[in-house]
């Protein structure tokens, strides 16, 4: 099998994982309170293992996709942190050095457009093309012009941007479909479409039954009617938000976006071990485990020096800037591994081969520095 049957081959499978996410409903918000613009967000998941990523600026890239699709091809304008589980390029959100934070959720209703002659990338890596090239939501979304996303997973987005504007993105009869400004009364998302979400709280109906529903109702609540705060606890009324739609044993990660002060907070809830002999044992730390803390301004971004990146199980806390490494294809082949041997723990039949866990780990480098073009 050549290098570019296997990346595709790779990229079918990792699609396809993440179509189960759907059971384990993620929560976004955007939270103002005052001069202060907050993100955030739970991952709801099977495993919390993953990178924080230092993504550079004045990368060449090129989209993994099938062969038979035309792949974007760009440029990185701006530098970002993102958090990744299934390795570099392929995020599950982030922020950029412009301000702009983008994060996804799993929506089943979601359908993609058909082929047309627009270029193509995949629904993850969509995610960090926004970042490299955009602040601003109007962009991100005049994007969906000359981009189109053709994958198997099924998820939405909620973005904002640093001057406090806020939009949903989602897919739905082969379309995107935008909620923002007047459209967008519920600075919220979770894993119902925006529409049905913002009927459901207008109506307080019933949601017991349905945690998305009541995942997005709780958070819609506590940020439309949140108190004056002083800036110092803005961030612990975000993660106390957080909590209110944690889902306890599935919510793996909670981070808070800073986007004013241009700092991210995270918590971890779990922390998978594997064994030489791939067994999984599960450490669960406190109930209300460490903060960590990323300076964004004092992170460099130049495409010419080493990228770095952070173990989001570092047992850190407070500011952990000093103790990102140097990113290397063996790191990202770790943690590929790492996630896909505890998807297969959790009962999902796929499995990479050696060829094909290198090949992905691999990818990355084909991405060159253009900084002095």
């Amino acid at each position: 099998m050549n290098k570019q049957k296997i990346l595709i081959f790779i990229y079918v499978i990792i699609m396809t994982i993440l179509i189960p996410c759907a059971v384990y409903p993620c929560t976004t918000f955007v939270l103002h309170q005052g001069n202060r613009l907050v993100f955030g967000r739970n991952l709801d998941w099977y495993s919390g293992t993953g990178l924080v990523m230092v993504n550079p600026r004045n990368l060449e890239k090129v989209a993994l996709v099938n062969s038979s699709e035309k792949p974007v091809k760009w440029v990185s304008k701006f530098g970002s942190i993102t958090f990744n589980q299934i390795g570099r390029e392929l995020p599950f959100g982030g922020i950029n050095e412009s301000g702009l934070v983008v994060e996804h959720m799993t929506l089943d209703e979601t359908v993609y457009p058909s082929s047309d002659n627009r270029d193509v990338i995949g629904a993850f890596q969509w995610i960090q093309y926004q970042l490299d090239n955009y602040s601003t939501i109007e962009e991100v979304i005049n994007s969906d012009t000359f981009l189109r996303i053709e994958d198997n997973s099924k998820i939405h987005f909620l973005i904002c941007d640093r001057s406090g504007n806020s939009a949903t993105i989602e897919f739905l009869n082969g379309k995107m479909v935008v909620h923002t400004g007047k459209y967008l009364p519920v600075l919220a998302l979770a894993n119902s479409t925006y529409e049905e979400s913002v009927s459901s709280y207008n109506n307080n109906s019933d949601t017991q039954s349905n945690p998305s529903l009541y995942h997005f109702c709780t958070a819609a609540k506590q940020t439309n009617h949140a108190g004056p705060l002083t800036d110092d606890s803005t961030i612990d009324y975000a993660f106390r938000t957080l909590n209110m739609v944690s889902q306890v044993l599935f919510t793996k990660w909670s981070i808070v976006y800073d986007i004013t002060n241009m700092r991210i907070y995270f918590k971890v809830f779990e922390t998978p071990v594997i064994d030489g002999d791939k067994k999984i044992f599960m450490k669960q730390p406190p109930y209300d485990p460490i903060t960590k803390v990323i300076d964004f301004n004092k992170l460099d971004f130049n495409c010419s020096d080493m990228v770095k990146v952070f173990d989001i199980n570092s047992n850190y806390d407070k500011i952990v800037n000093q103790y990102f490494i140097p990113y290397s294809t063996a790191i990202n082949k770790e943690f590929i591994d790492k996630a896909f041997t505890f998807y297969k723990g959790w009962g999902l039949n796929i499995e990479l081969k050696d060829d094909e866990l290198n090949s992905l780990a691999k990818y990355p480098e084909t991405f060159k520095c253009v900084t002095n073009n």
